[in-house]
C-alpha cells in the first residue's frame, strides 16, 4: 500500500485562518491551526503556488494572503462539497 500525501486539507485550514485574520505571524498561524504540525517549509510551499505572501518583519515571518488563494480555497471547498454529495447520493 502506498501513502499519499495530499496537502490540500492543511493548505484549506491556513487559508481559512488567514482569510479570518487578514495576515499572522508564522508562530501564530501554526497554533491556530495546532491539529496539524507546520514548519517554515509548508508556507514557503504555499508562497512558491502563489497561496500567500511571507515578510520577514522582526523576528519571524508575517504570513498574507493572496487573491488566487482565495480562488484556490473557493474551489478547493467547491470540489470537496461535491466529492461529499457524491458519496451520499450512491446507495
Amino acid at each position: 500500500m502506498r501513502a499519499v500525501d495530499d496537502s490540500n486539507p492543511k493548505y484549506a485550514a491556513v487559508i481559512r485562518e488567514l482569510l479570518i485574520w487578514k495576515q499572522l505571524p508564522e508562530s501564530d498561524l501554526s497554533r491556530l491551526v495546532h491539529h496539524y504540525f507546520l514548519i517554515t517549509d509548508d508556507f514557503r510551499d504555499m508562497e512558491d503556488q502563489g497561496l500567500l505572501t511571507m515578510n520577514f518583519i522582526g523576528d519571524e515571518y508575517v504570513l498574507s494572503l493572496t487573491t488566487y488563494g482565495r480562488l484556490w480555497l473557493e474551489q478547493y471547498d467547491a470540489e470537496h462539497k461535491q466529492n461529499e454529495e457524491n458519496e451520499h447520493a450512491q446507495p
